[in-house]
């Protein structure tokens, strides 16, 4: 993996507590949505209410939290540490390996940092001065980190749909999904029912007048499989050809989706149900032939005596048989 030496930075961040700094303006337009209440990019997996400013992030925090990939591993060609995607390894070889020089130091004791905030940190040990302030109360910090801490109090998410107010950006996301969101969306053509918009607008697609639908076809050799979403062909290519799958840790089960891996873990969990057999006191039918002879169907095709009835017959004629026997051997 090649890395690039790192551009100048001439874009800066105008926030007056942000010293963040780009080599291009598109990042600096991305890095702007922090200091706002912007999150665009929501996850749509049901219970997370995870929101980014990043469309990368978000596909990170999926990969991570709501799939198991057995995937590989990429490695710094300088210490050899391991991360489990190239974005987690880029961002290491620039804070290890890149920007690790200390330009600032402190003139009592020589020692140097990467940062100027760290200086200001560490410069407390001599002065006793907090060198952070928080801009909306006189309080005062000793970190950067502290006032950033302390300022999320101060920031107020308030929801257009109706007065409630909320300090975390999670909260608001998720009051917006439980108090907000239609119940239900009905499909006008099928009546199929979908809990969120976005499932219903890929749904109705399916009933669209256009004969032009488009097939996304499984790119492997020898493979047939077609799908209409892009998504349905990239869950079929992860299980069948890369064999990527949700493996339980209860037993050795392999399962093709999350879902159905969560469905299954269920059924580990669940007490098992155990059901008393059945008698004439708890209401077991009586049989039909009880308290009759009962016959033997092979006997019945072998021609032999199958029945009580039978049997005695059989006997009766093996005493005469007996009998006549005996008194032809006495004649002679």
């Amino acid at each position: 993996m090649d890395f690039k030496e790192i551009k100048e930075k001439k874009y800066k961040c105008d926030n007056p507590s942000c010293e963040a700094e780009f080599d291009r303006p598109y990042r600096l337009a991305q890095h702007t949505l922090i200091h706002s209440d912007s999150k665009p990019y929501i996850c749509v997996e049901d219970g997370c209410a995870k929101a980014y400013t990043r469309k990368n992030h978000l596909e990170r925090h999926i990969n991570t939290a709501h799939r198991s990939y057995i995937g590989q591993l990429y490695s710094c060609p300088k210490c050899l540490k391991q991360y489990a995607n190239q974005q987690n390894l880029k961002r290491h070889y620039k804070i290890q390996h890149v920007d690790c020089v200390k330009k600032f130091s402190c003139e009592n004791c020589n020692m140097r940092f990467k940062h100027k905030h760290q200086l200001s940190t560490h410069m407390y040990q001599h002065t006793g001065i907090k060198a952070f302030r928080c801009p909306m109360c006189p309080k005062q910090f000793v970190s950067i980190t502290e006032q950033k801490k302390h300022l999320r109090n101060h920031k107020v998410y308030k929801c257009e749909h109706c007065a409630e107010k909320f300090t975390r950006w999670v909260d608001i996301v998720q009051h917006r999904q439980t108090s907000h969101q239609h119940e239900e969306y009905i499909c006008n053509e099928c009546g199929k029912v979908f809990k969120q918009r976005q499932h219903i607008i890929r749904h109705v697609k399916v009933h669209l007048e256009s004969k032009e639908v488009s097939l996304f076809m499984c790119p492997y050799e020898n493979c047939f499989r077609h799908y209409s979403r892009n998504s349905n062909l990239r869950q079929h290519i992860l299980v069948k050809h890369e064999g990527v799958t949700f493996n339980c840790h209860l037993c050795n089960a392999k399962l093709s989706t999350k879902a159905k891996l969560n469905e299954h873990i269920e059924r580990h969990t669940r007490p098992a149900s155990h059901k008393p057999p059945k008698t004439l006191s708890t209401g077991r039918k009586k049989r039909k032939d009880a308290y009759l002879p009962r016959s033997n169907t092979a006997l019945k095709l072998a021609g032999m005596p199958c029945s009580t009835q039978d049997t005695m017959v059989l006997d009766t004629q093996r005493e005469e048989n007996a009998i006549v026997n005996q008194l032809c051997s006495v004649g002679m």
